[in-house]
């Protein structure tokens, strides 16, 4: 078992990364969190349906309850909430009490939220079952949900009493799924670690066969890459940012895909047309867009998206939460060299999507 330590401004946090959930017992131990306290299992209809005998063998272990909502983004909403929020009062949750994700980015950010906002924050426990919760959202505290059509609108920062990854919960992802969350695989290679990069292009079979040893790896280095940058920004007001990179144009073909894209392919998409630019206005290195259409051949990522209305493309990139009357991009001066908040008119941004991925 692997782990990482996530530091916070008063103290820190652990992330396991095994193949298995029977270090879990361990965890819970060396985090001091005793049978007494009141645990509660919150997770969604799909992991409930594929993980339904472990997850009541789960129950009587620990003699815990449960809740389950349904499935999917839509779902991420003040609905799902309110319902968390009823159950835990029906069954007399308190200030000790202790929530359990299980799932993936939504069931996590859903239950980080409730978790903050219940009698003013009580703890929980983040089991990520999808790469892209596991390499991305399961650590940085961000927790929230969609209001009005707006993801992520109404949030917070909350962290975890720690977070468990099993890399056996990628034997069940469905493919697109577990291809699409490469893209913000190779985003942490590129912002961070050269070496990481290196590793991608020498292994890409290894990672598709989703060979344990190689999965342990991305995922550790994912996320230390992610804790390196945001233990000196845990409240996302600057470098940060260099998260979002790709996620400009990214969020704007997730729109405008109308969802046939998942999150992790749109970000690589984005990040195709932010190198595009990053060579125009940064002056990158103009072989280093060749070099990760490549990679992303091996991964079997996309690296083609058409836009067939720059208008109305141009209408979700200008509405992109991050951005007000003016449109910043994180982009490259090399790599593992960012450089955030760097304003880009529509015209370059169009120029730099049709020679690129459109």
């Amino acid at each position: 078992m692997k782990e990482l330590s996530v530091k916070l401004k008063d103290g820190e946090y652990k992330v396991y990364i095994t193949s298995s959930m029977d270090r879990f017992s361990q965890a819970l131990i060396e985090n001091k969190i005793k049978d007494k306290d009141s645990m509660f299992i919150i997770t969604d209809d799909k992991v409930y349906s594929i993980y339904k005998d472990s997850i009541e063998k789960f129950k009587k272990q620990y003699n815990v309850k449960e809740y389950c909502f349904k499935e999917g983004e839509e779902n991420k909403n003040i609905n799902t909430v309110q319902g968390i929020y009823s159950f835990l009062i029906e069954n007399n949750a308190n200030r000790n009490s202790i929530l359990i994700a299980l799932g993936g980015g939504v069931v996590g950010d859903i239950v980080g939220f409730v978790a903050s906002t219940y009698m003013r924050g009580i703890r929980y426990i983040n089991i990520p079952t999808t790469l892209l919760s596991q390499v991305d959202s399961s650590v940085g505290g961000k927790v929230g949900y969609n209001y009005n059509g707006v993801k992520n609108i109404i949030g917070n920062f909350h962290y975890p009493e720690f977070v468990y990854i099993s890399t056996n919960f990628l034997k069940t992802l469905e493919e697109k799924e577990f291809q699409g969350a490469l893209g913000e695989v190779v985003k942490y290679a590129l912002i961070r670690d050269s070496n990481f990069l290196n590793f991608l292009n020498e292994n890409y079979k290894g990672i598709l066969e989703k060979e344990t040893d190689k999965m342990i790896h991305i995922i550790k280095s994912s996320l230390k890459a992610k804790s390196e940058i945001i233990k000196d920004d845990l409240n996302d007001r600057g470098i940060r940012n260099v998260l979002n990179f790709g996620h400009t144009v990214g969020h704007a073909i997730e729109i405008n895909s109308g969802g046939k894209l998942t999150h992790g392919e749109a970000v690589a998409l984005g990040m195709l047309t932010s190198i595009k630019l990053s060579e125009n206005i940064c002056k990158l290195r103009r072989d280093l867009y060749g070099n990760i259409v490549n990679l992303y051949e091996k991964l079997r990522l996309p690296t083609k998206y058409k836009v067939d209305n720059y208008t109305l493309f141009m209408y979700a990139i200008n509405h992109d939460k991050k951005n007000d009357d003016k449109i910043r991009f994180v982009l490259l001066e090399d790599l593992n060299k960012p450089k955030v908040k760097v304003e880009i008119n529509k015209k370059d941004i169009i120029n730099a999507l049709k020679n690129s991925i459109s």
